[in-house]
């Protein structure tokens, strides 16, 4: 029988389920939807793209109409979804969600938008094409500019980005012009209000099990057509310069499709390492999240550890 909100859900934290890519939280998240009528807000920075749907393990349309998932299929592959934007989103949904009666789940892998939801990052002003596009010209015309223009307004921030990542660059230097103020003094150190909002639970898996699930995965996403996937991308405009470039699983794909990679099995490879190596660095983001509770993959453990041991 499927469990509605009592009254009182309102003061309860909202559940979070993460983890590492390939750690089961899709399975775990279908399993309590048996029990509990939730709703998940997806935390995955890749699955708000539309066309990315095999490579970014995306719940098919048939998943959906069972469990419905929102922040899905929202922008182009040319578009972008900052954390801030998640957060925002986010916050409306889990209300949104709460008044008919249902149970918000954020559910992901992409620390960034979790940090910025929980408020372990401060909130900072949206996106200005203008300043972009002026900043992005500069640097075209003169290489390195922005870099020499960051050391000498913010040395910390300038070297805690370094010279050769030119999006961080620009997203420093927007936020001086958009504020006034210097980047390293707009971080305060978050809202640590904001995080007693939320009970966040991770799927933390053996070494070698979690590997040979990532390669089972990149096997699954083979077969069901992941380089098929990405000729319709091609073919309807989306190519590196879009997010595809810049996405573990798209970017092999185009490798093997330029003859870079020389064959499929070498594909499987190279998409199982590049997975395998995203999901440490996951594991070093998670760390700068607040308690977060580390659980086997147990459905019984996770459940409890999200709702409490009598559940909402």
């Amino acid at each position: 029988m499927v469990r509605n909100l009592d009254d009182n859900l309102n003061t309860e934290p909202v559940p979070v389920l993460t983890g590492c890519t390939a750690s089961g939280k899709t399975g775990v998240l279908f399993k309590l939807k048996q029990k509990y009528d939730i709703e998940i807000v997806s935390a995955d920075s890749r699955q708000v793209y539309r066309g990315l749907d095999i490579g970014t393990a995306k719940p098919s349309s048939q998943e959906q109409c069972i469990l419905p998932h929102h922040l899905i299929d929202i922008i182009n592959p040319d578009e972008t979804f900052s954390a801030g934007m998640f957060a925002r989103e986010a916050l409306r949904l889990i209300s949104e969600i709460r008044s008919r009666d249902s149970i918000p789940v954020i559910a992901g892998g992409t620390a960034l938008y979790l940090l910025a939801l929980t408020g372990g990052i401060d909130p900072m002003p949206s996106r200005c094409s203008g300043v972009r596009e002026g900043l992005e010209t500069l640097e075209r015309e003169v290489p390195g500019v922005l870099y020499r223009m960051l050391r000498g307004l913010d040395p910390p921030t300038a070297f805690a980005t370094g010279c050769g990542d030119i999006r961080r660059q620009i997203r420093a230097l927007e936020l001086y012009a958009l504020t006034g103020s210097l980047p390293a003094a707009l971080r305060k150190g978050g809202d640590p209000k904001l995080r007693k909002m939320f009970r966040i639970v991770g799927i933390d898996l053996p070494r070698e099990e979690h590997r040979r699930r990532i390669r089972s995965r990149v096997s699954v996403m083979i077969d069901l057509g992941l380089i098929d996937e990405v000729q319709s991308l091609l073919s309807a405009g989306w190519g590196r310069e879009s997010v595809l470039g810049g996405t573990i699983g798209y970017r092999e794909v185009l490798d093997f499709l330029d003859g870079r990679i020389a064959s499929i099995e070498e594909t499987t490879d190279a998409i199982s390492a590049s997975t395998w190596h995203l999901a440490r660095k996951q594991k070093n983001m998670f760390g700068r999240i607040d308690g977060i509770s580390w659980v086997e993959d147990n459905q019984d453990m996770i459940e409890e550890s999200l709702f409490g041991e009598g559940g909402f």
